[in-house]
């Protein structure tokens, strides 16, 4: 997932080298578009609609608070980024008020440029995170209307029928939640019910399937899944993991394929008693996705006390909704440490992942005091993981880039390459080099550039764009942009001081 970024400055040698600049390193923007002043920018706005705009505040014709005034009527979900060398309050004020969410300064360093670009884009991330549960959320309700002939908008109901056509419908069924010299109280049955959602949600992520469900009642699971052998994998995986880890006995009931709104009423078939199930038996889920992509920020910049810090708020609050509600939150929050080891950290290899989805342990607890403490060992358990493997990692993660960056900083040179080189996580080995050296890699990067670039800028003739070349900028212009941060002066100014 790219966002979408719109440029606005009026000094287009800057402009152009705050394009080159995004679009060398992997902050998770695509530059859509320029605009060299406000009226440019709105009509950029509309042609190319993008999720972030950067714009300088002196501008002619019309000034970035004047353009923000009129984002704020007519664009109100485009974040801004206010770029400008004003440091008054009052613009600060102003560009608040319009919904400005970061502020660079000129002169600024890149690392300041990175740190803001990737927190507007972790934003980003939860944003369209919580927009695709809310979707989510509304096909699963119209699933739902379609099964018990309930009424609906014509104009949602066709739509849906444009997306669903030639969907397998098809009804999970349970066996039993009874098992053989195992007591089950009425608050352990529903834990076991959301263990079932949460592997149904979770594997259906994982799988190459697209597909709906919702609870009809505890033991019962409508589900409509997009025609293709996938959708039959996608069953077969769904039986094995309920016995695998709950020990539970299913079977399918395939019920036919959608052609129209109406036809799963027919297919179904109403009958007493049907829908006991709720669309809030799954409201969880959006706290499970959530939660595990808050903690993939964490991980993945190696904020591990911050993680910590989170881990143990969220252990609190379950405790404090009392004890059934309590054991729901937590086997949440050890289905998120297990879907995170078994996904995106598959790298850290470690031998937990994945023994947490049974909620056994966890149905055995009698007070939330017993509940809590547990909850606390988990995360100080995947927390050490982390801690492990960090510090196996950086074992001269900071020597090794650096070596690598004397040695290539006239070719590729982004933080990706170098993590890469060293076998850490960019924004992991972005944090560590910071830590050890005081600079952040991409500034120490530029740094010998520039220095490389002086001494050709005294010692030879070369045109501004073959020193650019020669020392690992392939835009004179950014070259421009970096040197003038880096040392205060354009470098015809440098070589026309030392002629």
């Amino acid at each position: 997932m790219i966002g979408k970024l719109l440029v606005v400055d009026d000094e287009i040698w800057f402009r152009e080298g705050l394009v080159q600049l995004i679009s060398s390193n992997q902050l998770g923007w695509e530059v859509v578009g320029e605009a060299a002043d406000g009226e440019e920018a709105m009509q950029a706005v509309a042609l190319c609609k993008p999720d972030l705009i950067i714009t300088d505040i002196n501008m002619p014709v019309m000034d970035g608070l004047q353009f923000m005034e009129w984002l704020s009527h007519t664009h109100p979900e485009i974040k801004v980024i206010i770029l400008t060398g004003y440091r008054d309050f009052e613009y600060a004020q102003r560009a608040l008020r319009y919904g400005a969410v970061e502020f660079l300064l000129k002169p600024f360093s890149l690392d300041e440029a990175y740190l803001v670009f990737r927190k507007a884009y972790e934003a980003l991330r939860l944003k369209q995170l919580k927009a695709r549960i809310a979707r989510q959320e509304q096909q699963t309700e119209l699933f739902r209307a379609a099964i018990f002939g309930l009424p609906c908008e014509r104009t949602l109901r066709e739509g849906w029928e444009r997306q669903w056509q030639e969907a397998e419908f098809c009804i999970l069924q349970v066996d039993t939640y009874e098992q053989p010299g195992k007591t089950y109280s009425a608050g352990d049955i529903g834990l076991l019910h959301y263990a079932v959602t949460n592997i149904l949600q979770e594997l259906l992520q994982r799988e190459p399937v697209e597909g709906l469900y919702f609870p009809l009642r505890k033991d019962t699971f409508a589900f409509l899944l997009k025609p293709g052998s996938m959708g039959e994998a996608y069953r077969l995986h769904v039986q094995e993991a309920l016995h695998d880890f709950i020990e539970l006995k299913t079977s399918w009931l395939k019920l036919g394929v959608v052609q129209r709104f109406a036809d799963l009423a027919k297919q179904y078939g109403i009958h007493s008693g049907a829908g006991a199930g709720s669309i809030a038996d799954l409201d969880t889920m959006d706290g499970f996705a959530l939660l595990k992509e808050e903690l993939l920020v964490l991980l993945d910049t190696g904020e591990l006390p911050a993680a910590e810090r989170r881990l143990e708020e969220y252990v609190n609050q379950a405790a404090a909704l009392g004890l059934q509600a309590g054991k729901t939150r937590i086997y949440t929050l050890i289905t998120v440490f297990s879907s995170i080891l078994l996904t995106e950290f598959k790298h850290v290899r470690a031998t937990v992942a994945g023994e947490e989805l049974n909620p056994a342990r966890i149905l055995k607890f009698q007070t939330v005091q017993e509940l809590a403490g547990w909850a606390k060992e988990k995360c100080a358990e995947f927390t050490g993981i982390f801690h492990d493997w960090l510090s196996r990692q950086q074992d001269n993660a900071v020597l090794q880039a650096k070596q690598y960056i004397e040695s290539h900083y006239q070719e590729d040179c982004s933080l990706q390459t170098v993590a890469a080189h060293v076998h850490v996580t960019p924004n992991y080995l972005s944090n560590l080099f910071k830590k050890e050296t005081g600079t952040g890699l991409t500034n120490y990067v530029a740094q010998l550039r520039i220095e490389e670039a002086k001494l050709l800028l005294q010692r030879s003739r070369l045109r501004m764009t073959e020193i650019a070349e020669r020392v690992g900028f392939d835009n004179s212009s950014y070259f421009t942009v970096v040197f003038k941060q880096l040392t205060g002066e354009s470098p015809r100014e440098f070589r026309k001081r030392f002629e």
